[in-house]
């Protein structure tokens, strides 16, 4: 089964090249950037740190699939492979994502004003029944979610097409999209697995979100954790460093072996 094959292949890499685990902290830390004004009040540089991780992730993820490929394949995974790899592929890599965050923006503004539409008429519905009127409520927000949910599927390989396959941006999500659709049930399951493992790991960054709201951690779980601010934000990055590297890895090796599969079927042909 190609989705454990992945987990595997994740797990060996990730072991044998703790390599890894550095690109691994540059997101784990990265990721808790957006929290910067919580220490120093200042809203302006967060702002202005939160856009400089948006535009040096494409860096970091171009890197990390080049050395995870390499870990993969037991080549060269090392500094200096990640730092070639990385600026070979960066700008594909940051026009991809900007055309990926356009996507999913149009689709969920799209879909929203389908939603608003609908709720027009739900509101009319109500008058007659409440409880019809609810229900499709709930259904047009599922439409929604899962519309997104099924765009960002569907083009989520657009990143490892251009860096394992060197393709261009148009051709990486036109890549992306061939290949789920070769694979809809694997891909689908491999991506709910994915998804629910690798948000384990941000367990600590959720409880971090928590405590920068008016309603802290105590208040939304049934037991009080009593974890400082100061315990949450390295446990969070330490986790994350982890977790993207682990995961990061298993998804380079899933879709090389995805590709693999698929040069197999055409040559037996």
């Amino acid at each position: 089964m190609v989705t454990v094959s992945a987990f595997k292949d994740g797990f060996t890499a990730l072991r044998a090249n703790p390599i890894l685990l550095i690109a691994g902290l540059l997101v784990g830390a990265g990721s808790q950037l957006q929290y910067v004004d919580h220490f120093i009040e200042s809203p302006y540089l967060s702002a202005g740190v939160s856009l400089a991780w948006l535009i040096v992730f494409p860096f970091v993820i171009g890197g990390f699939i080049g050395t995870a490929r390499a870990a993969i394949d037991g080549t060269d995974a090392s500094l200096t492979h990640f730092l070639t790899v990385a600026r070979a592929h960066y700008i594909r890599l940051l026009l991809a994502t900007v055309v990926f965050v356009l996507l999913v923006f149009g689709t969920a503004v799209g879909f929203g004003l389908i939603g608003f539409i609908l709720g027009i008429g739900t509101m009319a519905l109500a008058a007659i029944h409440e409880m019809a009127a609810f229900a499709a409520g709930v259904i047009s927000l599922l439409i929604w979610l899962v519309s997104i949910l099924v765009v960002i599927m569907f083009v989520q390989f657009y990143d490892t097409a251009i860096v394992i396959e060197n393709a261009s941006v148009t051709d990486a999500f036109r890549r992306s999209v061939g290949i789920v659709r070769s694979n809809l049930k694997s891909v689908a399951g491999f991506s709910v697995a994915w998804l629910v493992l690798l948000n384990v790991f941000f367990i600590p960054e959720y409880l971090l979100q928590l405590t920068m709201t008016d309603a802290g951690p105590d208040d939304v779980l049934p037991i009080e954790l009593g974890i400082p601010l100061a315990v949450l934000l390295p446990i969070g990055i330490a986790l994350s460093t982890i977790g993207f590297a682990y995961f990061y890895t298993v998804y380079t090796a899933y879709y090389m072996r995805l590709i693999a599969a698929s040069t197999d079927t055409l040559d037996s042909v």
